[in-house]
């Protein structure tokens, strides 16, 4: 069904118009009665309106104009609280957020809120509550309505596979809620800058948040407990032709399906999507713990960069010369000068700085540093060379660990990724000391066992790229020769 064929066009004008905040309690009236009465009095509302709205101001749109009340145009200050109810109500009315009716066997009028206009004002209500709502045993529920139904009994198993889907769709969602409330509060430690906003913001929003379903789904509902137990008497159930059948039955009878194939058909369907979820909730939850620890990580870390950061002037000089510091460091080049460009733009719009000199008697020569040189006596040279050995020995034993001859033989096999057979000095990929060190190394090993190229050295020198090589050609092995 198109929502909109449902819905009037005006419906949310209400909502829209200057004098929204009075519409919008309006409404709230009318769903407190809702909550104690069947049938609402007109006289009883609009009075109990009148009385809310009495020294509020309300300004009289087009829209508000009704030819059942003829001071409506005669401006505000004309209008006295009884008028502005009736007004309202008039409004409401015409927006089709409810009717007007005559109570059954009687002459006193009644506003009948419609369908989908309760349902309106229940999801405002609930938005304007900033309470925290307990969090339901939604997985224990679901575990006790299953094993209840395939054990004691198990006429009930059709509302009971009914509940456990509805508890598996909310529980879906208050997780999911969960997750980006907690994505919104890690958002909110970035743009807080005062340590009693932190503390509040933690203790007493975050932490009463997840402790409506963060904590009860990891100790006393914990969905890990009963994920499997949950699976396999849906399992069970799944398997039961005789249960299968009996829940077909009650579905004709409470849903009156026309085929026994279509309540089959909503059983199957409603019992796969409690295994499937079940099966995928604990990827959230992972999720959720992750987000969880991220928060905490981030608001520790900021409650203690605000508590011991240096407020000072100097303080602050010393962040702008560190983040001056971290920009300069920046591997890319173009994200480097952009992030310093800001930083100056910033500076010279908030601090203006002017370098100063002066000159005195000793700003025109350097004095002499004077250093006496004392004769002591020479240091004797050892002999043996027995450090100087180890030292080269222990040099060769890097070079070996460092530059290998597989890698040697990966280098050289570069040249000819493109399928060259040989590759000319002036064609050598050398960009760094490494390229320039494997490329020495490719030379010395060139005729050791397992490599498979060869090279022809000349005595004329290039600079390639920088660094300065003999003239050479590498080659492949085999085909050298048809160079």
């Amino acid at each position: 069904m198109n929502i909109f064929s449902l819905i009037p066009g005006n419906f949310f004008s209400i909502l829209s118009s200057g004098n929204r905040e009075i519409y919008f309690d309006a409404l709230m009236l009318l769903n407190e009665y809702l909550k104690h009465d069947l049938n609402i009095p007109v006289s009883d509302y609009t009075a109990s309106l009148a009385s809310r709205i009495e020294y509020r101001n309300f300004i009289v749109e087009k829209e508000d104009e009704s030819p059942d009340i003829p001071d409506a145009v005669a401006g505000e200050g004309a209008l006295n609280s009884h008028t502005k109810a009736r007004l309202i109500l008039a409004r409401i009315v015409k927006t089709g957020w409810a009717d007007r009716e005559t109570a059954d066997g009687s002459f006193i009028e009644i506003i009948t809120p419609r369908d989908y206009a309760i349902r309106m004002m229940q999801l405002l209500d609930e938005m304007r509550d900033e309470r925290i709502h307990e969090y339901s045993s939604l997985v224990f529920s679901t575990y006790s309505a299953l094993r209840q139904a395939a054990h004691e009994q198990p006429r009930e198993s059709y509302e009971a596979i009914l509940a456990a889907k509805r508890n598996t769709e909310t529980l879906v969602y208050e997780l999911k809620s969960l997750y980006h409330n907690i994505r919104a509060y890690i958002r909110r430690i970035q743009e807080q800058n005062n340590i009693n906003e932190l503390l509040e913001n933690h203790f007493e929003k975050y932490k009463p948040m997840t402790d409506r379903i963060y904590h009860p789904i990891k100790t006393m509902d914990s969905f890990y407990r009963y994920m499997s137990p949950v699976r396999e008497l849906l399992a069970g159930i799944q398997e039961d032709e005789a249960l299968l059948s009996g829940m077909r039955d009650r579905a004709m009878a409470v849903r009156k399906y026309g085929e026994e194939e279509d309540a089959e058909k909503e059983i199957l369907s409603a019992i796969e999507y409690v295994q499937d979820t079940y099966a995928l909730i604990g990827g959230i939850i992972n999720e959720i713990d992750r987000k969880h620890g991220a928060y905490t990580k981030s608001s520790i870390e900021k409650m203690t960069y605000m508590m011991t950061a240096d407020q000072s002037i100097k303080g602050k000089l010393l962040e702008i010369f560190k983040t001056y510091s971290a920009a300069v460091t920046l591997p890319d080049k173009s994200r480097r000068e952009a992030v310093k460009s800001d930083l100056y733009v910033k500076l010279r719009g908030h601090i203006k700085a002017y370098r100063q000199d002066f000159i005195d008697g000793r700003s025109f020569y350097h004095r002499n540093m004077l250093n006496r040189r004392i004769n002591g006596e020479a240091l004797e040279i050892a002999e043996g060379g027995t450090l100087s050995f180890e030292a080269m020995e222990s040099l060769a034993a890097q070079m070996k660990n460092v530059y290998p001859p597989e890698r040697i033989r990966k280098f050289v096999e570069s040249f000819f990724e493109s399928g060259k057979t040989t590759v000319k000095s002036e064609e050598l990929p050398i960009n760094n000391d490494t390229d320039f060190i494997l490329l020495i190394l490719a030379i010395v090993r060139s005729r050791e066992r397992g490599m498979n190229y060869t090279v022809e050295v000349r005595g004329e020198r290039v600079n390639v790229n920088g660094y300065v090589i003999p003239r050479m050609r590498f080659s492949k092995k085999g085909a050298a020769e048809h160079a």
